[in-house]
């Protein structure tokens, strides 16, 4: 079997380029045969699903490697991660999947992006025809939850497997407060409106009022001036700490540090958001919105608690209820942990992705 990988590695750092390192690394290891194709159109991680120039000119020279391996390397099938519902990204999906089925290559998507079916209903005729040749229909597809199935069963995917990202096991958390002590909670990902980091401050800032205990603290790249002035603002005020991006050793000593996640994202992507499983992985309960996979990871009174978007009253309670209970914080770090230790781990990742492979005809 011969695969052609197409798809983003780091940086930047998202955990869609995350995890399709992760899964290369795993088809290496097993000696799956295959090449890799990056599509390395974003510097930046706020550069995603945006048009430049400089875009176009690297769609040109990716679109003339996959030729040549699909004229020469003659793959068995090309994998391909599917954008979310932006019409820049799906547009660049169409151009690349065109020659795919022009060549009669058979496809594999991995849905890490959620939403792109969702975008159908905004094409004309014309680009209405060139999204169902480029989508319909896949040989197989791999979704990261049940709820990843939507876009896949909406494309008439003719195979649906689900495999759950995995992460590393960043290590037991301590699973006992006092309900006294500093309660730190914590942010990772793009600072972005959407991924919910206006949120997470108004949150932070109303469960002080009840807990002055709890602080923030936020790990990632910000999107706009806008979210930069509201996280000046609120480092300023001394309710959270701002860290950068963070990645390796550093990021997992923050995670060590922190108490709990807040995550209220109602970002237009989300999917599985692999921040939610690096929190488990250190036994975090996680505070999140009730949006899209979200809802297969947090489930509510186990490992954490879910709420509508920007319902931050109720999101301010809940951590005040996991500051305040020592009871109820190591029930649902416990079973933060055991749900990692079960279905996350990098073990069971590499497992699967590489049972998918060795058994796809």
């Amino acid at each position: 079997m011969r695969i052609l990988v197409l798809g983003q590695t780091p940086p930047p750092y998202g955990g869609q380029s995350i995890n399709i390192k992760k899964m290369l690394d795993a088809m290496a290891h097993a000696g799956v045969g295959h090449r890799f194709v990056r599509l390395n159109f974003s510097d930046e991680i706020q550069d995603m699903g945006s048009f430049s120039l400089k875009k176009m000119a690297r769609l040109a020279g990716i679109f003339l490697r996959l030729l040549w391996n699909l004229l020469v390397y003659r793959p068995s099938f090309v994998y391909y991660p599917p954008a979310g519902p932006l019409m820049t990204p799906v547009l660049r999906d169409i151009v690349l999947l065109f020659p795919v089925r022009l060549f009669g290559v058979k496809r594999i998507f991995h849905f890490h992006a959620g939403g792109v079916s969702h975008i159908y209903a905004r094409c004309n005729p014309v680009l209405k025809a060139l999204y169902r040749f480029a989508y319909y229909r896949a040989e197989h597809s791999i979704c990261l939850s049940e709820y990843g199935r939507k876009d896949a069963i909406a494309l008439q995917s003719r195979a649906i497997h689900i495999i759950p990202s995995g992460v590393a096991d960043i290590g037991t958390h301590p699973s006992t407060i006092t309900g006294h002590q500093p309660f730190c909670v914590l942010f990772m990902g793009l600072c972005s409106e959407s991924k919910g980091i206006l949120d997470f401050i108004d949150t932070i800032r109303l469960a002080r009022q009840d807990h002055p205990g709890i602080t923030g603290k936020i790990l990632g790249a910000v999107f706009s001036e806008k979210e930069k002035r509201a996280i000046e603002a609120a480092v300023a005020e001394g309710i959270i700490r701002y860290e950068g991006v963070q990645t390796g050793p550093a990021k997992i000593g923050h995670i060590r540090e922190a108490q709990a996640l807040l995550f209220p994202s109602f970002f237009e992507s989300e999917n599985f958001p692999t921040v939610i499983l690096e929190a488990f992985s250190a036994g975090l309960p996680v505070v999140a919105t009730r949006w899209r996979g979200i809802r297969d990871q947090v489930h509510p009174a186990k490992n954490g608690f879910l709420h509508e978007v920007h319902d931050t009253k109720g999101m301010a309670a809940s951590l005040v209820r996991l500051a305040r209970d020592p009871q109820l914080y190591t029930g649902l770090s416990a079973n933060a942990r055991h749900d990692f230790e079960t279905y996350y781990t990098l073990n069971n990742f590499d497992a699967a992705i590489v049972n998918f492979y060795k058994s796809t005809e």
